[in-house]
């Protein structure tokens, strides 16, 4: 009877995998203790905490060791450098139909690949003086929708999306402190 008793944690939900129902059950398991039939069945657990996934140049920050930063073209053809983060969590109601479509990798098969794909999209229809200044905001917040949706339909639920850092090639920037110069020289 003991081999059948589960627990899962106040932070968890759980999966049943069985030989039964179609090879899972059709409800997940909530916190608190549960019975599984031994050898006929197993759990899977997923966290239901906010997870956060981090694209950075700094190495040692983000789950990518090395400069993970995404790339961008921007529609003037300037090359820009994102740090970005998503805070996103498994939505508790459709964790069965995560673990049937990406099992234990949502991360790096959903969360990684869509993230850098819709910054880039949407990065790529600015040009390089709107996403650091004017239209910063509404950059993030195009980001932020496609987000959502995205992970809507793919049972994840967006929490926040932090747009940390954009740098420029060091072209750019030399170009762009050189101009300074010159217009401080002449004034």
């Amino acid at each position: 009877v003991g081999a059948g008793l589960v627990f899962v944690e106040p932070d968890e939900m759980a999966v049943v995998i069985t030989i039964a129902q179609g090879g899972i059950r059709p409800e997940p398991l909530s916190a608190g203790i549960h019975f599984v039939i031994p050898f006929i069945e197993r759990v899977e657990r997923f966290s239901i905490l906010r997870q956060t996934y981090s694209m950075v140049t700094a190495g040692t920050e983000g789950q990518v060791s090395g400069d993970d930063s995404i790339q961008v073209r921007t529609k003037d053809g300037q090359q820009v450098y994102i740090d970005a983060t998503v805070i996103y969590s498994v939505d508790p109601l459709k964790a069965v139909d995560l673990y049937k479509t990406w099992r234990k990798n949502y991360e790096d098969g959903l969360v990684r690949p869509q993230s850098r794909g819709v910054i880039r999209d949407v990065s790529s229809q600015y040009g390089v003086e709107e996403i650091v200044s004017t239209k910063r905001a509404d950059m993030e917040k195009e980001i932020t929708d496609q987000l959502t949706v995205i992970f809507e339909k793919n049972n994840l639920i967006l929490q926040d999306f932090v747009l940390r850092n954009i740098r420029f090639s060091d072209e750019y920037a030399n170009a762009v402190e050189q101009k300074q110069i010159a217009e401080q020289q002449a004034q």
